[in-house]
């Protein structure tokens, strides 16, 4: 069978979650083409979604060996390393990327997270803003500014930050009823305005 028809196969098998197959396809690519840069990068995706991250991490480092400077690759990397705690790593990993491409939205948004996730809020706003001024109606960042001025108990500009992310994605308004950062308000009169109307 032609390597073609394999990662057709593979690709297919993927797309359907069927991840242990497609792992099995993509890998009779690499005894063809042991340095198929696309059958390791989806190897890697699809060991992570079948959350064995040390297996993924190694096919991405793989790849990495191979081009280092594989975006799409890296920014697989950065979401893995995210998921197992590895937040220093993926920060630098970000700020690589960034280095080259500082309007990068994918990377930006992972960076935010990971700094929220160091306990970095203002720095994680100061990317919130860097995504609003090249995508201002990005109801998701202003939700996650939201969430960063609760933990610097800014209760003001949590409150106006989610209330206009709620304008531009009225299906937060669940989410944030169901959010545990946001519990402390289910009796603040504004904060059920905003998430009940």
């Amino acid at each position: 069978m032609a390597v073609m028809d394999f990662m057709d196969e593979a690709n297919k098998l993927f797309l359907d979650k069927k991840f242990e197959k497609a792992i099995e396809k993509y890998k009779n690519i690499l005894e063809n083409e042991s340095d198929n840069l696309i059958a390791l990068n989806n190897i890697g995706y699809s060991f992570s979604k079948l959350r064995n991250y040390s297996k993924a991490l190694t096919y991405y480092d793989k790849c990495l060996e191979k081009n280092p400077k594989d975006k799409t690759v890296l920014i697989n990397k950065i979401s893995l390393l995210r998921k197992i705690g590895e937040l220093d790593n993926a920060l630098k990993i970000c700020e690589k990327l960034l280095k080259n491409n500082p309007n990068e939205k994918i990377v930006l948004y992972h960076k935010l997270r990971i700094l929220k996730k160091l306990n970095r809020f203002s720095e994680s706003n100061m990317i919130c803003n860097e995504l609003l001024n090249i995508y201002p109606d990005n109801g998701d960042v202003l939700y996650d500014m939201a969430s960063n001025f609760l933990k610097m108990n800014d209760k003001e500009n949590f409150l106006s930050s989610l209330e206009k992310a709620i304008n531009i994605i009225p299906n937060l308004k669940n989410k944030s009823m169901n959010n545990k950062e946001f519990k402390q308000f289910l009796n603040d009169e504004r904060f059920l305005k905003i998430v009940l109307e």
